[in-house]
């Protein structure tokens, strides 16, 4: 469902502070995932990048909010900015079903996506529990790369892509 109102940035927001005070305690500070979640997952922040093209989606399971992903279209591939789940819904399929789901949104010539080859994302190198799903879900390593965020926090990520499968 893609997010539209308020109610569903204000939603997507507590998501976020959710899955990150949640998942990323045992990879970042507590002052860097503050920081992140700042400058990434706040209101403010949401609002501002959806201005600027990111399209954020609720996924969702029992009609609840079960997390969220985040597309940014480009010249070729589409940047999957975001896919987070809560941990009381993952290991259910919601990772494939919204990577399908990509799959369907770039094959419908009325959005205008249809040229698009790849899904490219970000995953934190020791991540190691997502580097495995998205192999498991056909994403392989391009690179590592790693970035300063500002604040004196920086991010050492690894690109990983997969080709889009047109449905």
């Amino acid at each position: 469902m893609p997010v539209a109102t308020e109610k569903q940035i204000n939603e997507v927001e507590q998501a976020a502070n959710h899955v990150w005070h949640n998942y990323y305690k045992d990879i970042f500070s507590p002052e860097q995932i503050e920081y992140m979640l700042k400058k990434y997952q706040s209101k403010d922040a949401l609002k501002r990048q959806m201005s600027e093209g990111y399209i954020y989606y609720m996924l969702l399971a029992d009609e609840k909010l079960a997390g969220y992903m985040c597309l940014l279209p480009q010249s070729d591939y589409v940047y999957l900015a975001r896919l987070y789940i809560k941990a009381e819904y993952r290991r259910q399929g919601l990772a494939r079903r919204a990577i399908g789901y990509m799959d369907t949104l770039v094959s419908d010539p009325e959005l205008g996506f249809t040229h698009l080859k790849k899904i490219r994302l970000r995953v934190e190198r020791e991540n190691s529990f997502a580097i495995n799903v998205y192999e498991h879900l056909g994403f392989y390593k391009v690179r590592a790369e790693d970035t300063d965020i500002g604040g004196g926090f920086s991010c050492k990520d690894y690109i990983m892509e997969r080709r889009l499968e047109k449905v």
